[in-house]
């Protein structure tokens, strides 16, 4: 059974801003029921001048991006773990 000593850092996982597809979105939107008010009005010099650079991906797409970078942490179940066998002592 041989293995790399570097095996789990061996993933090459895209940013969110790399994945998905223009016009995508996580979240479906209600129809408002208040009046729309001009953003340039009401925050003046505070307004956003374009907007912002979100990554455009559905829910499930995020979710899964999160999955597989949780899955590259260490966890006690994938590996040993000594616990703190290096700063154990005998102290008589």
């Amino acid at each position: 059974m041989a293995g790399s000593a570097q095996q789990g850092l061996e993933h090459s996982t895209p940013l969110l801003f790399e994945q998905g597809a223009p016009g995508r979105s996580g979240v479906s939107k209600a129809p408002i029921d208040v009046p729309r008010v001009d953003p340039a009005k009401a925050l003046g010099k505070h307004a956003r001048k374009s907007a912002a650079p979100l990554p455009e991906l559905s829910e499930p797409e995020a979710f899964r991006h999160y999955v597989r970078l949780s899955q590259q942490n260490f966890a006690i179940d994938k590996g040993m773990y000594p616990l703190g066998s290096c700063t154990m002592k005998y102290n008589p």
